[in-house]
């Protein structure tokens, strides 16, 4: 009776993943740390192409559908963080497909302005971001309207 043992070969190997998802998933993660961080100026700073859009479910008083430009970007998230008093934020862990992910967030707040002010809300949201040359050129948003 022998005593070795045989190494047996796993069934199957997963191939290495490609530069893109590589990539994507750097980009991914690093955004996913801004955000719980509550750095997410930052994020856009860093993470965001020049030309980078973001695609809302909807538009509404004062945001478009659709924000297209770095700079408004950025403009358009202070207004946001200056409006509200956060309670609390959760952020996923990115699911890389090539040059997509889809990231998981919430949103607990308070509205200290507008039409919603004195309003707690968690707002629960998944956003599926493209990446390019190392930088997210746009994100698309999903989250239900109730009902």
């Amino acid at each position: 009776m022998s005593t070795t043992t045989v190494e047996k070969k796993p069934a199957f190997e997963m191939p290495p993943m490609s530069a893109e998802h590589v990539a994507t998933e750097k980009v991914g993660k690093r955004l996913a740390e801004l955000i719980e961080g509550q750095k997410n100026l930052d994020a856009i700073r860093e993470l965001y192409a020049e030309n980078a859009r973001h695609v809302e479910v909807m538009g509404g008083p004062g945001c478009d559908r659709t924000i297209e430009g770095k700079a408004i970007l950025l403009q358009k998230a202070e207004q946001f963080h200056k409006s509200i008093t956060v309670h609390g934020r959760t952020v996923g862990k990115p699911v890389v497909n090539g040059d997509q992910f889809l990231l998981a967030m919430s949103l607990d707040s308070t509205f200290n302005d507008g039409p919603m002010k004195g309003m707690r809300m968690n707002m629960q949201e998944h956003a599926l971001y493209t990446v390019k040359n190392g930088k997210i050129v746009e994100a698309k948003f999903f989250y239900s309207m109730g009902g």
